[in-house]
């Protein structure tokens, strides 16, 4: 065989390489096609679930932030019921601002004309007192529910409750602490929020009870006891000031025949102070310090 019948052979043979690797390739290019294929129709079936997902957890979010909103809103009323007997938060029952408190304190007084003259200031408190005891009945509370924490839980009722301001000018009704919290923040919108006016409360073993004090120069003292007509006075009915020892003890005497002889100082607030006592000897120890 001469060389160039050799080389016609690898010609051929090179030909016959080269045709069966550009039908395998066709074959190969063929069947990766159908893959592609095949892969992006299963790329769309995806995105398709993805934004079908994304869509449910859309869904879901909104129904996640609606209970988070009831969440919220149940806890919100939870505390505003409970706040109205659980007695922890009882500094915003104290509300001079309000508009009924106010209105009501210009039309009994018509406001304090002149800063300067105690004669008026003290006339108008008396006033205020006055217009309580007149004007607001004496009603014992009823049963009061008691919302727990978590919404499927038990309901609860209590027969001791405390009304804001406004509700018990509303209602004209309210047992000693609705008249203490009321006389309370008229007195204190009626002096500009400037001096000291707080409720206090004495308790025994079994029962409480809820006044007015007001704090005066000099460790005087003036409780003003709608619920109880009782208030600081000499004998021509005038509010009078008296050491603090005397006239908590003058008070606490005027209650002894309805409470005991246990009965004790246990804590004044208002809207600026919350105070707790064990004895009436530490609230009157606290009370020459301040």
């Amino acid at each position: 065989m001469t060389l160039l019948n050799s080389l016609e052979l690898e010609k051929e043979k090179l030909s016959l390489w080269l045709e069966g690797n550009k039908t395998l390739l066709a074959q190969t290019q063929t069947w990766l096609q159908g893959n592609i294929t095949y892969y992006e129709s299963q790329i769309a079936s995806l995105n398709s679930q993805i934004a079908s997902l994304q869509g449910e957890i859309t869904r879901l979010n909104g129904i996640v932030a609606t209970l988070q909103a009831y969440v919220a809103a149940y806890e919100n009323l939870r505390d505003k019921v409970n706040q109205r007997w659980d007695q922890v938060n009882v500094e915003p029952f104290i509300t001079p601002q309000d508009q009924a408190i106010r209105d009501i304190v210009y039309a009994i007084t018509g406001g304090w004309s002149n800063p300067s003259d105690w004669n008026e200031y003290w006339n108008d408190v008396k006033a205020m007192y006055t217009w309580v005891v007149d004007n607001i009945e004496y009603r014992y509370d009823g049963l009061y529910p008691m919302l727990p924490n978590d919404p499927s839980g038990d309901l609860h009722f209590f027969n001791e409750m405390w009304q804001f301001p406004n509700e018990t000018l509303s209602l004209r009704k309210g047992d000693c602490e609705d008249m203490a919290i009321l006389l309370c923040s008229m007195i204190r919108f009626y002096s500009g929020m400037k001096y000291p006016v707080e409720c206090i409360i004495i308790v025994n073993s079994t029962l409480g009870h809820m006044a007015v004090q007001m704090p005066v120069p000099g460790y005087k003292l003036v409780i003003l006891d709608p619920a109880g007509k009782y208030y600081s006075h000499d004998i021509w009915g005038n509010i009078a000031f008296n050491d603090i020892t005397t006239e908590i003890n003058n008070w606490l005497n005027y209650w002894k025949p309805y409470m005991g002889s246990d009965v004790y100082v246990s804590r004044i607030f208002s809207d600026y102070l919350d105070k707790t006592f064990t004895s009436t000897n530490e609230y009157i120890t606290w009370m020459y310090s301040r």
